[in-house]
């Protein structure tokens, strides 16, 4: 949880209690260091699934990197410590919780009308981008390594699991999670996300065979980038694709291809019109994997954001 965020302080002031309660089983499938215990804030009275629902979460990877997302609070749920079940995009609030006011704590109520009020200052203001969200965030390829772990064991898991890789990368680390590891983290600023083709046969209870498939994305190594070490998500990148845009002009095939693949699409694609567009817009600049592994233009200048939100606790449902 994020308790310094405005909607546990003001315009209500909640007293927000916090408990420790033991680690739900299912978080270490998605992240192998979750400690034993949590600490967690109570929102809502009474038993899960009985007399209150479970309520949602949003996939946390990725939300905030666009500007106008904010990460607030973590919920007790099936999938991670990290999923979302309070948080902000544009003039979105996502409250996870589903309990109505009469199931709700005190301080599950005041904060719930503090988020009401804080989000008065966004009317209007609608999500920067929400289209166009082919790819996954680069921190799932650890997540990925860590289902592998957690299920390499289970048949049922096996092609699904190792279709989570490149195949080139699958053979080259014999699918070893410790390796597939050790080349993401190695690799984690130039990834990129493609998809590949799964083809997998199955029988049902019947014993009849057939056959599944399907594409899953993937994420690989951006050869050009990896063997320069620029990172495509932070301002080195423009500076990089400058410097070879000067030295190679803009009908190069490798100047071309990052234009095409990183660039905002109304980035101008001559030299000395992109210079000059480059410092108009340079701080209003952002990149968003979950969007396509693209740059964009903000409306106005960025903030500096932490590359992932601090997970302290899990506010239990």
């Amino acid at each position: 949880m994020r308790l310094d965020h405005a909607i546990f302080h003001a315009p209500l002031q909640p007293k927000i209690e916090l408990a420790t309660i033991m680690t739900p089983d299912g978080y270490r499938s998605w992240e192998p260091n979750v400690p034993a215990k949590l600490e967690s804030w109570r929102v809502q009275e009474g038993e899960l699934g009985k007399s209150v629902d479970y309520g949602l979460v949003s996939n946390p990877y990725g939300f905030e990197d666009s500007p106008d997302a904010e990460w607030i609070s973590s919920g007790v749920n099936s999938k991670g410590p990290k999923s979302m079940a309070l948080g902000r995009h544009g003039n979105w609030f996502l409250w996870g919780f589903a309990g109505d006011p009469t199931q709700m704590t005190d301080g599950g109520r005041q904060v719930f009308l503090n988020s009401i009020c804080w989000m008065k200052q966004f009317d209007g203001k609608a999500p920067l981008v929400t289209t166009g969200g082919a790819s996954q965030h680069r921190d799932e390829a650890l997540v990925h390594v860590q289902f592998l772990r957690a299920y390499a064991k289970e048949k049922s898991m096996s092609t699904y699991l190792k279709g989570q890789f490149p195949a080139a990368l699958w053979d080259k680390t014999k699918g070893d999670p410790d390796q597939l590891e050790r080349f993401y983290r190695e690799n984690l600023e130039w990834l990129r996300c493609g998809s590949q083709h799964v083809s997998e046969d199955r029988v049902d209870g019947n014993g009849k065979a057939s056959k599944s498939e399907y594409d899953l994305y993937v994420l690989d190594a951006d050869p050009v980038l990896a063997e320069a070490a620029v990172s495509n998500r932070k301002p080195e990148f423009l500076d990089f694709y400058v410097q070879l845009l000067g030295e190679r002009g803009d009908e190069d095939a490798t100047v071309k291809e990052l234009a095409e693949r990183y660039l905002p699409k109304e980035a101008p694609r001559k030299e000395e019109e992109f210079t000059k567009w480059l410092a108009s817009v340079r701080d209003r600049l952002y990149f968003s994997d979950v969007y396509g592994y693209r740059w964009f233009v903000a409306p106005q200048p960025v903030a500096t954001k932490t590359a992932d939100a601090a997970v302290k606790g899990a506010g239990t449902k």
